[in-house]
């Protein structure tokens, strides 16, 4: 193994544990009132908290990823797919959790942007010039950074309307006029992204199944009547995105497959 390779390698192991030690203690340890994770700074469109357990599969996957790209099999879409890329995501990130817990939410939104772009770069480098190649690929490489991606964009829209919307201070304050037409925009903006994941980016349910995971979250979180119920008629809609092409390739394929045998 060649000296770059592997000095990339354990960068990205320890990118990896300084991520997650920073998420976990800002999860369980940090004080309430500074988290992210514990809605402390709520907007009219925050999801519920528990919609944030979608990190630890995250970090569980990523874990996966950086044991696995030791082996040769991930060599080649490690060194040459995701490169530094994880390393960047890992410290911007980290950033950005910072940043919120320091109420600096504008240059929160501008980190987390930043980290979107670098996300992106890595899923789509991924998907279409390193395919998997075996079911470990699948799991320990493309599907940490598919749902890592849905997420991010998921903390795009939250990030966006904590720096530029007015702070929902309590429960039952209900929205102006103005701020109600926008989170509706950005709960639309969410459930598009489902189907272009399902419909568009060659099937990718996991990004799916994280966004639709958050409107039920927004529905759950959210109180005004208009914002709710289009939260949660949109996560049924994205819910039947998701679930058609797994009924149509594992009920009609399988009848199809049947009828050929018959004759």
């Amino acid at each position: 193994m060649a000296f770059v390779p592997l000095a990339l390698k354990i960068a990205n192991l320890f990118a990896y544990l300084f991520l997650s030690g920073v998420n976990v203690y800002s999860g369980f340890f940090e004080d309430k009132e500074k988290s992210p994770y514990h809605n402390n700074y709520n907007t009219f469109i925050t999801p519920a908290p528990f919609v944030f357990g979608v990190c630890g599969l995250i970090h569980f996957l990523l874990g996966g990823f950086v044991i696995y790209q030791f082996f040769d099999s991930a060599t080649e879409a490690v060194v040459d797919g995701v490169r530094f890329h994880f390393i960047s995501i890992a410290l911007l990130n980290t950033i950005w959790l910072a940043l919120l817990q320091e109420n600096e939410p504008i240059w929160a939104w501008i980190v987390i942007l930043a980290t979107a772009f670098q996300v992106t770069y890595v899923y789509y480098v991924l998907k279409y010039k390193y395919q998997p190649q075996n079911i470990n690929d699948i799991i320990w490489i493309h599907s940490p950074f598919s749902l890592y991606h849905a997420w991010i964009f998921v903390l795009c829209v939250i990030s966006t309307f904590m720096a530029f919307s007015p702070k929902k201070e309590n429960p039952d304050d209900k929205p102006n006029a103005l701020v109600r037409i926008f989170v509706i925009l950005g709960i639309l903006i969410l459930e598009g992204t489902v189907v272009n994941y399902v419909e568009k980016l060659k099937g990718d349910i996991s990004g799916a199944i994280v966004i639709t995971w958050a409107l039920y979250g927004i529905a759950c979180e959210q109180s005004d009547p208009w914002i709710h119920w289009t939260a949660q008629v949109l996560a049924f809609i994205s819910t039947f995105h998701v679930l058609k092409p797994i009924v149509s390739k594992y009920y009609f394929g399988s009848r199809e497959e049947q009828t050929r045998l018959l004759g």
